[in-house]
Parts: structure tokens; sequence; C-alpha cells
């Protein structure tokens, strides 16, 4: 080494922080936050996710049983998401769909920390609710 060489070698780990520097950052990935969104929507009640589709047809069964798509971006400490549902029928989607979005929110806010921005809510389906077997007399 030179004598006027004082920095650190080339390639070496930084310094931990200094104690009492402050806490660290927690970083939330955007699958957790899909995660957390797709079972509120599961939670929300009269609501349920979508089959995936070949060609328009759907593969399976739509119902309140199956985990709704959701993307999520997240940026610092904020976050948007966006969810496709299916609304059971004849209840009003304007008030289920308001309803599922607070409950979204109020979900992934509560659990992660972060701020939600926007839920944008597709509905691609509405299914008529299940109903009772026929009985032959």
């Amino acid at each position: 080494m030179s004598g006027g060489d004082t920095g650190a070698a080339a390639g070496a780990e930084p310094e931990p922080p200094a104690p009492g520097g402050g806490p660290g950052r927690t970083v939330i990935a955007e699958r957790v936050v899909e995660k957390i969104a797709a079972r509120a929507v599961r939670d929300a009640g009269r609501v349920g996710g979508v089959a995936p589709r070949l060609l328009g047809v759907p593969l399976g069964r739509e119902g309140t049983q199956r985990a709704s798509p959701v993307t999520a971006w997240v940026g610092g400490d904020v976050t948007s998401l966006a969810v496709t549902v299916s609304l059971v029928w004849p209840h009003s989607a304007r008030t289920t769909t308001r309803r599922l979005r607070d409950h979204i929110v109020e979900r992934v806010q509560t659990l992660t920390g972060l701020r939600v921005d926007h839920v944008d809510i597709d509905v691609a389906q509405l299914p008529s609710p299940s109903r009772p077997a026929r009985r032959v007399r």
C-alpha cells in the first residue's frame, strides 16, 4: 500500500451503519401485496375470482372460492393495485365494488404500512348465485 491510501480496498463490503444511526428500511415485495389484496377480495363476500380463459372461454368455474388475479406496483411507500373479479348477480356493482375497494385499501395499508394510491377493479363476470338442486316429485 502506498502511504496516501486511506480508503477501503476496491470491492470491499461497506461498513455497517454506526449504532444509533436510525432504523433500517423495510421493503415489501409486490407479490406480497398481491397476495394480501387477493385474500381481501376473498374475504369481502359477494365477490369472487375469475377462471382463466382461452379464446374467451372459461377454463373452469368462476366463483367466490377462486382467487382473484391481482397486480400490484410498489414504489417507495406507495402501492397501486389492479384486481379482476366476478360479482354475484343481481347485487349492485357500484355498491359492491366501492365496498370491495375500501376493504382492499384497509387490509393492505394495515398489514403493510404502504399507502394505497388507487385500486382499479375490472368486473369480468356477473355469475348468478348458486341455486339449490331441483327436486323431482
